[in-house]
């Protein structure tokens, strides 16, 4: 029997820090995403701080098994993250 083993890999960008969150949140409950990437490029350090952890939090909520990749500009990002146990993110 032949198994799919293509996963979809879904996009998200934070172009907004104010909205992002709920604008994030419909997304999740309206698609099937386990694994899923989001832009943070565009946000200053502290609101794509504030952002990943969040979003890393309501999505394990949805997909336990999931992976959550975030692309950032900031290593500093990378640092402040490392002290947290969050299996589901991963930082590009």
């Amino acid at each position: 029997m032949l198994q799919n083993t293509v996963k979809n890999n879904f996009s998200f960008r934070f172009e907004n820090p104010q909205n992002g969150m709920e604008r994030f949140k419909r997304y999740i409950n309206k698609n099937n995403c386990p694994e899923i990437t989001l832009d943070l490029s565009g946000l200053n350090i502290i609101d794509a701080l504030k952002i990943v952890v969040l979003s890393s939090t309501y999505h394990y909520r949805k997909y336990p098994e999931g992976k959550l990749k975030c692309r950032t500009n900031s290593t500093d990002i990378k640092n402040f993250v490392s002290g947290f146990e969050v299996k589901n993110l991963e930082l590009l």
